[in-house]
């Protein structure tokens, strides 16, 4: 459990680490921006590498329950339309951690090994359930259950990469968009039969 002084410290350091990235946040600024004297951060984190070690440990423990109380309906579009939220919301508050992944993969291999977790995490749940919906032949029997599940994947990673890398406005919708139109049009045609 994370204390007062180590949360702020730990916030600082993943809002600079999206401006900045990894390797030019300096303990100095986040020290400043958490409001505490440098000697803190090493105190508690014993440095920059440390931090990110307690950053990714945070992650990974909100990764494990990212599913947790989720249920699954049946429905199709419902479902995924409600898992493609939760996993919106989820990098989206982790925003730091998986943009560090991408920029800092090949210096930080646990940075790298934790952002994996939680799309497969995501990948093993949505095998299991579209197995299951095929053999109530809920969805078509013909789709390739593999193939469907990476493609749900790629949906969500793409709107989130082009949500936070991407500046322009024609590039830009919101989450209620995507999940109304792409998602649900998505969930649509693995229900189609011929």
């Amino acid at each position: 459990m994370l204390t007062k002084t180590q949360f702020k410290i730990i916030e600082a350091f993943k809002r600079l680490i999206i401006e900045n990235g990894y390797s030019k946040t300096t303990t100095k600024r986040i020290a400043e921006l958490a409001g505490v004297n440098e000697s803190t951060i090493f105190k508690n984190f014993k440095d920059k590498e440390g931090l990110m070690n307690a950053a990714v440990d945070q992650f990974l423990i909100e990764a494990v329950d990212i599913t947790k109380d989720l249920e699954m309906s049946g429905d199709v579009e419902k479902d995924l339309i409600n898992l493609s939220r939760r996993y919106q919301e989820f990098v989206a508050s982790h925003q730091a951690i998986v943009l560090a992944g991408f920029r800092e993969t090949f210096e930080i291999s646990k940075l790298n090994e934790a952002v994996q977790r939680v799309p497969i995490h995501f990948k093993k749940l949505l095998i299991a359930y579209f197995e299951e919906l095929q053999s109530e032949n809920r969805i078509s029997s013909s789709i390739s259950i593999e193939s469907e599940v990476m493609n749900v994947i790629w949906l969500n990673f793409g709107y989130f990469l082009t949500k936070n890398r991407f500046q322009d406005s024609s590039l830009d919708y919101n989450l209620d968009y995507f999940l109304e139109n792409n998602i649900r049009n998505y969930a649509s045609k693995l229900t189609f039969r011929e």
